[in-house]
């Protein structure tokens, strides 16, 4: 089976009990679509299992395209990467970074600085876009629409891991369902109770991003049959 979640943020125990309330095994494959760092408490011991984890594909998120921008640029000329991380909840995670053996800090680095922006994935006939924010979709209301071969290679990085409503407002791609993180589920739909959000409009885009670490739930999308899981955020240690 192949499954996406998306804004584990330091949830570790959270994503623990995502897996398995899946039951996720090595037949399985699991895409985690960015920001499984920042704002939570285990954000490093999240990072770690996802990288010693074959079967878990990650994708770039915003959180960590802001870690990657502040520690390999130039500090003293480029000081606001770190304090742009700082400000949104890197704090944790460059108080761990900074302890860890300089091997594992270059091999966390060259990880994150590696990590794709997008995967496509055809289950039977179906094709889904994976990706942590969205995509910029100004063209496909063309006449004809748009085809994904077109689309995807004219987006910007920067689009991929930071839109919002001008990705989720309006019509995507015609021939996939894109799956994507980064804005609440529950900002989309107020009320949405930390829910999967699925695009009644054009059913063509699916919300995965349940706000785990804001009090919601941490939600998985299985894409074989589109049956959702979500495990509640703990009210204990894990994320705050």
């Amino acid at each position: 089976m192949q499954y996406a979640i998306s804004d584990i943020h330091g949830c570790y125990d959270e994503f623990m009990e995502l897996l398995q309330k899946i039951n996720f095994g090595p037949g399985d494959t699991l895409y985690v679509l960015g920001d499984t760092i920042d704002r939570g408490m285990d954000s490093l011991k999240c990072l770690r299992y996802i990288m010693e984890t074959p079967n878990i594909h990650m994708l770039m998120g915003n959180h960590e395209q802001m870690m990657i921008d502040a520690l390999t640029s130039d500090f003293e000329k480029n000081p606001e990467h770190m304090a742009n991380w700082l400000e949104n909840g890197g704090v944790i995670v460059l108080s761990e970074f900074i302890k860890l053996p300089k091997d594992e800090q270059s091999a966390i680095v060259n990880f994150l600085a590696n990590l794709p922006y997008l995967a496509e994935v055809k289950i039977e006939e179906q094709n889904y876009v994976l990706v942590h924010a969205g995509l910029n979709v100004e063209d496909v209301s063309a006449p004809g629409g748009a085809i994904t071969a077109d689309v995807l290679p004219r987006q910007y990085t920067n689009d991929l891991v930071w839109i919002r409503e001008k990705f989720f407002t309006k019509k995507a791609l015609p021939r996939s369902i894109t799956v994507f993180g980064h804005t609440p589920t529950s900002i989309i739909k107020k009320r949405n109770g930390g829910k999967v959000w699925r695009d009644t409009r054009w059913s063509d885009k699916i919300g995965i991003d349940g706000g785990c670490v804001y009090g919601g739930s941490l939600l998985a999308l299985r894409l074989d049959d589109m049956v959702e899981f979500a495990v509640a955020k703990h009210q204990s240690a894990g994320c705050t």
